[in-house]
């Protein structure tokens, strides 16, 4: 039996999958679309959805500072850590939704992130994974802490 040279091609193409492999996965997509709003009582509450679909994706650092976050910045940064935990907010890539908008409440932490009033705070995410893969930063967004 003779095979045309695209009929082999696209049996090729057909045997290549579009999922990597886990030990091969070095990058992460960069997520954008944040937002946050300031709440009375020093709160800040951080909106995204999930965005990552990556294999090895397990969560979102949130990156905050009183001083505008660069993209240099974005790599060197400790991210918050909430319940001991990185990434500060944990998904898999099962969670991926992008209509469904998700919810981060950030209290005021004594002695790390007090939110004072009338300071403006900058903020961003980055994807992480279980390999210690960092995506790019995710757009930044601020808030003025109210009492």
């Amino acid at each position: 039996m003779k095979f045309s040279a695209l009929t082999i091609l696209l049996l090729i193409l057909l045997q290549c999958g579009t999922s990597i492999p886990f030990d091969e996965e070095r990058y992460l997509k960069r997520p954008t679309g944040i937002s946050v709003t300031a709440l009375p009582g020093r709160i800040m509450q951080l909106s995204y959805t999930v965005q990552n679909q990556e294999q090895t994706f397990d969560g979102y650092n949130i990156l905050i500072s009183r001083t505008e976050i660069g993209d240099s910045e974005v790599f060197s940064m400790e991210p918050l850590i909430l319940n001991g935990s990185v990434p500060t907010i944990l998904h898999s890539k099962d969670d991926y939704n992008i209509n469904l908008v998700r919810t981060a409440t950030l209290p005021r932490l004594t002695n790390t992130l007090p939110f004072e009033v009338g300071t403006t705070y900058f903020f961003r995410i980055q994807a992480h994974s279980r390999k210690g893969v960092r995506s790019e930063g995710s757009n930044q967004v601020s808030a003025v802490g109210i009492p």
